[in-house]
């Protein structure tokens, strides 16, 4: 019992004090303080339930494909796959899914002969070939890193499947919309193409893992400000 008095003596004492921020943050802002203190601003995974359907101890592999002839170092591939692997696996906050098994990129390419194989083979195939239990399956859509020849912004659109593949089937897909970053352009003369890529797929792949786990909505409005300074 007063456990519970002292925690609702503390909301109380939150909220009036967010009150006596109305006149200079905005009626808004103060009054959704107390909740943001309380609650904090993570949303839950926008796939929560599928997610939670995943057994301890499974194997997972991500895997990213597209027919967008993106060829050498221009192909992300790997890149995204390997990002939304270290993305999800570290921001799941489910206890059980520590103990799940991530199959890294590199054995996935070792486990074909070609790029062309991988590409043409179903997930639920692709996952029964390398013992996978389930796969994160993303095709890109489109992906440009230009914004012009002398601005860089990238963009990109994705489908994502998570394949139960034990039963071959699809726990769900998801479209996402066109993820573009940053916001504004920046200078070509910032930096080489290859390491904003690199740079851009790593925000791609904090954008798909919203589907697997929580996440900060506000994230967006401060994207520009999270740009690397050179």
């Amino acid at each position: 019992m007063t456990n519970e008095r002292s925690r609702w003596l503390a909301v109380a004492f939150i909220a009036l004090s967010s009150l006596t921020l109305l006149g200079s943050t905005g009626c808004a802002n103060a009054l959704l303080m107390p909740y943001y203190l309380i609650r904090g601003t993570d949303s839950p995974a926008i796939h929560q339930a599928e997610v939670k359907e995943i057994e301890k101890g499974s194997k997972i592999a991500v895997v990213c494909r597209s027919h967008l002839n993106l060829y050498g170092s221009s192909n992300p591939n790997a890149d995204l796959a390997t990002s939304v692997t270290y993305v999800v696996s570290n921001n799941l906050k489910d206890k059980k899914k520590k103990k799940l098994v991530w199959i890294p990129y590199s054995e996935i390419e070792d486990a074909f002969d070609s790029e062309e194989e991988l590409n043409s083979i179903s997930f639920g195939k692709l996952g029964a070939k390398i013992g996978a239990d389930y796969i994160i399956g993303i095709e890109l859509d489109s992906f440009e890193t230009r914004h012009s020849t002398q601005f860089y912004q990238g963009k990109a659109k994705v489908v994502v499947r998570l394949v139960d593949v034990k039963n071959q089937k699809n726990l769900f897909v998801e479209s996402t919309p066109q993820f573009t970053y940053p916001p504004t352009p920046i200078p070509t003369s910032d930096m080489e193409e290859v390491e904003f890529q690199k740079y851009f797929t790593f925000k791609l792949a904090k954008d798909v893992s919203k589907l697997f786990c929580p996440y900060d909505p506000h994230d967006q409005y401060a994207q520009d400000s999270d740009f690397p300074v050179r």
